[in-house]
């Protein structure tokens, strides 16, 4: 029946919400392969595409699957279930359809692509002689494909479509939870590392990969936090275990994984989890975070008074110097610096307080993010710590030594000029 003013058409057998494994895709670099080619030339390429990806998808053993193209290279299979099946079962062969997609990508038959996968609810109706798909899960699967890119994978699935799988359950690793724009719920994010796929090679001993997988899984169940266990997130220990993964995944594969670097990122960027966090998880938007040279540019007044055109090219312009300040956790009333003590680098305060204390157990000053401290000792010419300082609060800083200082002659002026202003 049509509506007078919609000419969609109701009161069909398909006008039902129904859960289905709905799979995103999109080529890799379509607009620079197809730059140079003539519209047949594209017809043709993008025919190839889809016919290989059907010929794939579109056999008994993921059936029933129904694949559409989108625009150009895009395209979507909705995996239904079968007469008597449960979620388990067509998760299964949704992820099976997408690994042998992976295969194909691998063996260079067929285009390298994003894939994204995501159990959730859609309704179908006619539009003319068009049925069409309806329902937010397909966003959140194009979102997933999206994602892939940043996370350096070529496949990424949602918690449901991970843990309704059987015989890949072994391979599954966690990528992490994240809240996404526009979307009301985070997402636990996983994708599947075996030989053969996601940079392993085929000969990779197994033990040594499953070695990395429950270590790497272990560490980003600790970055998101266990709610049910009241198991908080801990940055510092996810921070030294990612690193440990990280070097066993490049003794494995000769490459390091891109997934495990974004975390590292993040927790440099983000030494204390946020706000919401733990329900949240990592909040990612389009928007560059500052470097942290602009971060301490906007916020330390002393580096603002001594600034001046040469100063702003290194806080701003040229950072490489912020590789060399590493990151430490501190509890509160911890030492971090004791008076006549050897210098042993500068600090910067990302997060939390420090008090400053003189020889006779004085208070000297509070010091609070935004602040560097511990420049003195290395423009007195006795070389030897002035006062002591210990974490007001849990506190995060970031400290440079003095052998990567001497690197950068820039960034020891202006420390020198900040302690010119505090002696």
């Amino acid at each position: 029946m049509w509506d007078n003013q919609n000419p969609v058409k109701s009161d069909r057998a398909e006008d039902q919400e129904r859960e289905v494994v709905i799979l995103m895709s999109d080529m890799v670099g379509y607009s620079s392969a197809t730059a140079r080619m003539r519209p047949a030339e594209v017809r043709d390429f993008v025919i190839d595409y889809h016919s290989t990806m059907r010929a794939i998808v579109d056999v008994p053993e993921f059936r029933p699957v129904d694949m559409e193209i989108l625009a150009g290279d895009g395209a979507i299979c909705v995996f239904d279930k079968r007469e008597g099946e449960g979620r388990s079962e067509v998760c299964v062969r949704a992820l099976k359809a997408a690994l042998a997609l992976s295969r194909a990508i691998k063996d260079e038959l067929w285009s390298s692509t994003r894939m994204g996968l995501f159990l959730g609810d859609i309704i179908e109706s006619w539009f003319g002689d068009r049925n069409l798909k309806f329902g937010a899960s397909m966003s959140v699967a194009t979102r997933l494909e999206q994602l892939c890119d940043f996370f350096g994978t070529t496949l990424l699935m949602d918690y449901d479509v991970a843990m309704n799988q059987n015989q890949e359950a072994g391979y599954l690793v966690s990528i992490g939870k994240v809240s996404l724009k526009s979307f009301a719920r985070p997402l636990q994010v996983f994708t599947i590392y075996k030989p053969g796929l996601h940079n392993v090679p085929l000969g990779v001993d197994e033990d040594q990969l499953q070695e990395f997988i429950e270590q790497k899984n272990k560490a980003m169940a600790l970055f998101s936090g266990i709610s049910q266990q009241l198991v908080a997130p801990d940055f510092p220990k996810v921070r030294e275990k990612l690193v440990a993964v990280q070097k066993l995944f490049k003794e494995l594969t000769g490459t390091e994984d891109k997934s495990i670097e974004r975390i590292l990122e993040y927790i440099r960027e983000n030494p204390m989890p946020e706000e919401g966090f733990m329900d949240k998880g990592m909040r990612l938007s389009d928007k560059k975070r500052s470097t942290l040279g602009s971060r301490i540019f906007h916020l330390s007044s002393e580096l603002l008074k001594a600034m001046n055109q040469e100063f702003y090219h290194a806080l701003v312009v040229d950072t490489s110097w912020e590789n060399c300040f590493h990151l430490e956790w501190r509890k509160k009333g911890e030492e971090i610096i004791t008076i006549n003590d050897k210098p042993d680098g500068v600090y910067f305060i990302d997060w939390g307080e420090v008090r400053t204390i003189n020889e006779k157990g004085e208070h000297i000053a509070v010091l609070s993010a935004g602040t560097i401290f511990g420049e003195i000792a290395y423009f007195t010419g006795e070389g030897r710590r002035t006062a002591t300082v210990k974490a007001e609060t849990n506190v995060v800083i970031r400290r440079i030594s003095g052998e990567d200082l001497k690197r950068f002659p820039i960034i020891m002026k202006i420390f020198e000029e900040i302690a010119k202003t505090r002696l």
